[in-house]
């Protein structure tokens, strides 16, 4: 059974999937060995587009950036090349979401370069002087 391309984007869709051979082609990001003869080896997926999988139904595979870190916001995935973009079931795709999402939590906050905490600090001494000029 072959799966219709979305409306909008249907022939980047189509030349991702054409490169994939309708394949999901996570090899580990999202986690899982996929390793089906269990010979302990980095396989790849075996999901493939239009397959009927008894826990998820039919499998749409969806075109995502293959640098999902930089380039993952729908803006700079859109203007993507084929050549940048890969094939990944649900499944996969979430499960990559996820571990993205558990790292950026991980990470310490981020301090604007342009301005520091200290300049907002109003020192007592400051308002003293304040109150006194003011008089």
């Amino acid at each position: 059974m072959t799966v219709r391309p979305p409306i909008v984007g249907a022939a980047l869709w189509t030349a991702v999937m054409r490169n994939a051979d309708h394949r999901c082609e996570c090899r580990g990001a999202c986690g899982k060995k996929h390793d089906p003869d269990r010979k302990r080896v980095q396989g790849r997926c075996d999901l493939e587009n239009g397959k009927h999988v008894s826990k998820v139904g039919q499998v749409v595979l969806i075109a995502m950036p293959r640098d999902p870190i930089n380039e993952g916001d729908f803006v700079t995935a859109a203007s993507l090349p084929a050549s940048r973009l890969a094939a990944m079931c649900p499944p996969c795709h979430d499960a990559v979401r996820r571990k993205i999402k558990s790292a950026e939590k991980k990470l310490p906050p981020q301090e604007d370069g342009l301005f520091a905490a200290e300049e907002f600090v109003v020192s007592k001494a400051s308002t003293e002087q304040a109150d006194v000029g003011a008089a």
